[in-house]
């Protein structure tokens, strides 16, 4: 975000009260515990795994691989807890493992996908023709769809509860939802990955007198097949993720765009910060008010739309 900076790590954006701010990237989209790991109980695990299946065999074993490492930490906790002894610096270690394992992770792989970023705000593609590059931008591409409050929701309210063992899975999928959402960017960053050759790959460049901004849900699907009314799967993507107020990428099922560069005009970039404003939550961020100001109307407006029943998840 701090390209929208101008330079600083200021940004204007959005708040919860509806009122347009300026302030440093540090202070936004801040949910403390956000990424807290939970004690799996053993429908949780069954549940993480049933997922994980789904997914070809090497990505399992990797989710696997993932959850065991998060398991032996919960073990070591449960032996400790059944001691009755109480150790400060134990209890201190604890928590911060708790709040930082998953947070680390996901800082890893921004840090792995920066210089990929750095590149393409350059309008330099050709970084991605390194393949440990296009993994990288991949795998944090992924991240950035499924880390977010706003693909929690949807996903948990899309759960069926009609039945007893629906109920239990879902409230399993809630609680082990800092696992899931994980597990879910890297079966997503995979798919982007392989189907590279199948999807069109774009860079969009803006230089019209409108910016791109961004958001709290900083990749969203502007294929015009999503609906505006219901969560649901959607038939096609064209995940769209703006990377400066002149830079986005784009990654198309459809023939909209062509594979490359791309130079669009007023009426698209118009059209794609409003459906980006649409499928925030909160925040949509500019480099200035008068960047954000038209497309404030727009916040969450795919939510609204939905019954009063699903907000109740929220």
């Amino acid at each position: 975000m701090t390209r929208w900076g101008r330079g600083t790590k200021n940004v204007f954006y959005t708040t919860k009260a509806g009122k347009i701010a300026h302030d440093s990237v540090r202070a936004l989209v801040v949910d403390d515990y956000f990424y807290k790991t939970t004690t799996l109980s053993d429908m949780d695990i069954k549940v993480i795994q049933s997922f994980s299946r789904q997914s070809p065999d090497h990505l399992h074993q990797q989710h696997m691989s993932y959850l065991n490492d998060f398991l032996k930490m919960q073990y070591l906790e449960g032996i400790y807890r059944k001691s009755g002894t109480q150790d400060q610096k134990t209890e201190q270690y604890l928590h911060a493992a708790k709040c930082n394992i998953l947070e680390n992770l996901h800082a890893s792989h921004e840090e792995k996908a920066l210089p990929v970023l750095a590149a393409l705000a350059d309008k330099n593609l050709d970084v991605l023709q390194e393949k440990q590059h296009m993994i990288e931008f991949m795998m944090f591409f992924g991240h950035q769809i499924s880390r977010t409050k706003t693909f929690r929701d949807g996903v948990l309210q899309a759960q069926p509860r009609s039945t007893p063992l629906e109920i239990e899975v879902a409230d399993a999928m809630a609680h082990a939802w800092w696992f899931l959402s994980y597990m879910f960017g890297m079966s997503i960053g995979f798919s982007l990955y392989a189907s590279r050759h199948q999807d069109r790959h774009a860079l969009l460049v803006n230089d019209t007198r409108v910016p791109f901004i961004t958001s709290d849900h900083p990749v969203v699907n502007v294929h015009s097949c999503v609906s505006e009314t219901k969560f649901a799967a959607p038939e096609h993507a064209d995940f769209y993720y703006p990377i400066s107020p002149n830079v986005a990428y784009i990654i198309c099922n459809s023939q909209r765009f062509m594979p490359g560069r791309n130079d669009v005009d007023e009426a698209t970039v118009l059209e794609l910060n409003t459906k980006l404003a649409a499928q925030s939550m909160t925040h949509i961020i500019g480099d200035s008010e008068n960047a954000i100001l038209p497309f404030k109307q727009y916040i969450g407006r795919r939510y609204k739309k939905i019954p009063r029943s699903v907000h109740s998840l929220n």
